[in-house]
């Protein structure tokens, strides 16, 4: 029998009414158990409480608490069930592949759209679909489970803030689905696989998914959590903001650029104030306002221009997988070149295209 454990971290899924509205209520572990005692005989499973939280609430020294917890008990189970707030879930499971990048079982993240108390509730059966991915030896790695797919951690976009299909695998094929209990792997998932290559061919790297932050950091009081500004382009951008990114020592930039990767380079004073950033060995990497097809600084004058000043390409990651990506990095390591190296490569599916200036457009 395959043994599954569930931990618990608040979320819609476990969400009873108050009167401030909805919020996680207290240990919900005997409902959780008697929601899906028709899997019992098939798996054993264990319910666990790490925190109690909307997932709004979520902040990043949070995905260092849950990840000393699934490494306090991954060797003892066959696979490990999250359930989760749906609104960060993306950063969350992005946060989480990059920590167990290595890791040879499956770790899922589910959640629901309606509290698993209500009659009508998704969470149900994304719990039991849940389980039944955790429980199967042919996946290893992190992924999100709803609404029947299976997608990889790093790919995951919430597209809905109330359907019960909220989620779509983004730039990425879908990694499996699950049909009356059943688990199927999809052929275009198997296709990608067979085209990444193991990281530690490239990185040279024997535990870089679990070194970094130590379980004493966590515990006391020396987890430093990097400082990254997301920045969104809007018409009329002020590029003094910049100056505030330096006064208050932000270790990392992420620009939510226009389609393929642009900025108003006409501003000569938003270059002036990005390349002072760049020269003081902070990266800033370009991503995009579009949900599909990513960034390439080769097309227009505005990524070419953006490109020539130092600034990174996010390439096809998702907003949630870089900004994590970068925050994961820095934990690591402060060395600009090897910054730029870890970026610049695939480490569990998160980069699939790297645009060039010969791709059509």
């Amino acid at each position: 029998m395959k043994r599954v454990l569930v931990l618990t971290t608040g979320g819609t899924i476990v969400s009873l009414r108050s009167k401030e509205g909805l919020k996680p209520g207290d240990d919900l572990s005997q409902m959780l158990f008697n929601k899906i005692i028709s899997l019992a005989g098939e798996y054993d499973v264990t319910f666990e409480p790490i925190f109690n939280k909307d997932s709004s609430n979520i902040i990043p020294s949070d995905w260092y608490i849950v990840k000393e917890t699934i490494r306090k008990h991954i060797d003892k189970y066959d696979g490990i069930v999250i359930l989760h707030g749906t609104d960060t879930m993306s950063y969350s499971a992005a946060m989480l592949s990059y920590m167990f990048c290595n890791v040879e079982k499956a770790i899922v993240l589910t959640g629901s759209q309606i509290p698993i108390a209500f009659d009508n509730s998704d969470g149900v059966k994304n719990l039991k679909d849940a389980i039944i991915t955790a429980a199967d030896g042919r996946l290893s790695g992190v992924f999100v489970v709803f609404h029947d797919k299976i997608m990889k951690g790093t790919r995951v976009y919430k597209r809905s803030s109330i359907n019960k299909d909220a989620y779509i695998s983004c730039n990425y094929p879908y990694v499996g689905v699950i049909k009356e209990r059943k688990l199927y792997i999809t052929d275009d998932y198997k296709r990608m696989q067979e085209k990444e290559v193991d990281i530690k061919e490239i990185l040279g790297a024997n535990d870089i998914c679990l070194n970094n932050q130590s379980t004493s950091a966590v515990a006391g009081k020396t987890l430093k959590i990097p400082k990254i500004f997301m920045l969104k382009m809007v018409p009329g951008f002020e590029p003094g903001l910049l100056d505030y990114i330096l006064k208050e020592g932000y270790q990392g930039v992420i620009i939510e650029g226009y389609g393929l990767g642009g900025m108003p380079v006409a501003n000569m004073q938003l270059l002036e104030n990005m390349e002072r950033l760049i020269k003081r060995g902070i990266p800033v990497i370009m991503a995009t306002q579009c949900v599909y097809d990513g960034v390439n600084l080769d097309t227009y004058e505005v990524g070419v221009t953006a490109g020539r000043l130092g600034i990174l390409s996010a390439y096809d990651m998702t907003t949630e997988a870089v900004y994590t990506k970068l925050m994961w990095i820095l934990g690591i390591t402060d060395s600009y070149p090897e910054i730029k190296k870890f970026l610049q490569t695939n480490i569990c599916g998160e980069i699939a295209v790297k645009h060039t200036n010969n791709d059509e457009i």
